[in-house]
């Protein structure tokens, strides 16, 4: 029984310096590595990269390279921290070249502002790229419109009270001439409204038709609003008008008088009298082909009001009395 204690004993003390020993050696390694984190290493660094400053006059075609390695001097911390995760750099186009039709840039010459961009700790050496070409060509502006691409489907009695209203109803659009030229109006993103009864009143995202970057746009969004109405409909009688019918020629219509059918908003359905509608016949219909017996109506004016019209009767048919 003591014989079995003792090595019980023993066993413990054992186990208990191993964990001491791996204790002392774990803290002594993690000592030992941040002691060597905050030393100063020289060592390749990938950024990403941004350009900046480019001459107003010019537009840059083609998207240049977006990362660049760089040879930084850095405590070990910062370099861990810096090969983790991809930081930004911004290169300047200020001081762009141009060798025959190429334009270029040395970031190498640019070490002193790229410097100034990190934390004082770390130092940039070089530049592993000593040349970045950008494809520059010459920008132009002008002034396209806005094009809604709404598919907008009303519940059963209502719509449109007057057109769509944008805001801005159309932009200036800068660019190359090549993609300039090319385009004619500017669309918004596609979008789909069902069962609309109520005003349309929201924003819009402009969709350019082209790369980011390739073009710019005075604006990237719009307004768009609408005023949506039940609609009814109504009825009027006018008079028939001949017009272009020559001097001593009398014509006779049946009947004499045509129905104005029309659709409106109730909210200015009242506000529409016969004045608001003029429907002419033409005798030179006649003129043009006098082997037909009926003319058909022309609708010279029409109140804003109005969203449908139909005469009835649709042709007229007609006496030429000399």
């Amino acid at each position: 029984m003591k014989t079995t204690t003792a090595t019980a004993i023993k066993s413990l003390k054992k186990n208990r310096k191993i964990k001491v020993f791996l204790f002392f050696l774990v803290l002594s390694s993690i000592i030992w590595m941040l002691m060597e984190l905050s030393k100063s290493f020289i060592a390749p660094v990938v950024f990403n990269v941004e350009y900046a400053n480019l001459p107003k006059d010019k537009m840059v075609q083609k998207k240049p390279i977006s990362e660049v390695e760089l040879l930084i001097k850095a405590p070990g911390f910062m370099l861990l921290k810096y090969k983790l995760k991809t930081y930004k750099i911004i290169l300047n186009l200020k001081s762009i070249s141009r060798d025959k039709n190429a334009y270029y840039i040395l970031p190498n010459k640019q070490i002193t502002d790229l410097n100034a961009q990190l934390s004082n700790e770390i130092e940039i050496i070089s530049v592993l790229r000593d040349t970045i070409f950008v494809e520059i060509g010459n920008s132009i502006s002008k002034k396209v419109p806005v094009i809604p691409n709404l598919d907008i489907q009303y519940k059963v009695g209502y719509n449109l009270v007057e057109k769509i209203k944008l805001k801005p109803d159309s932009i200036i659009i800068s660019g190359s001439k090549k993609l300039i030229d090319s385009i004619t109006g500017i669309s918004t993103s596609p979008l789909k409204l069902t069962d609309v009864f109520k005003d349309i009143s929201l924003e819009m995202l402009l969709k350019s038709p082209y790369k980011s970057g390739q073009i710019k746009m005075s604006d990237v969004k719009v307004k768009v609003n609408g005023k949506v109405d039940k609609f009814t409909e109504g009825t009027f009688k006018i008079p028939v008008t001949i017009i272009n019918a020559p001097f001593g020629v009398t014509v006779t219509t049946f009947p004499k008088e045509i129905e104005v059918i029309y659709q409106a908003g109730l909210s200015n359905f009242s506000k529409i009298t016969q004045n608001d509608v003029s429907v002419v016949f033409d005798y030179k219909q006649y003129e043009n082909d006098t082997l037909i017996s009926y003319l058909t109506p022309i609708i010279v004016q029409q109140s804003d009001f109005i969203y449908a019209l139909k005469i009835n009767p649709p042709q007229l048919e007609f006496l030429i009395e000399k």
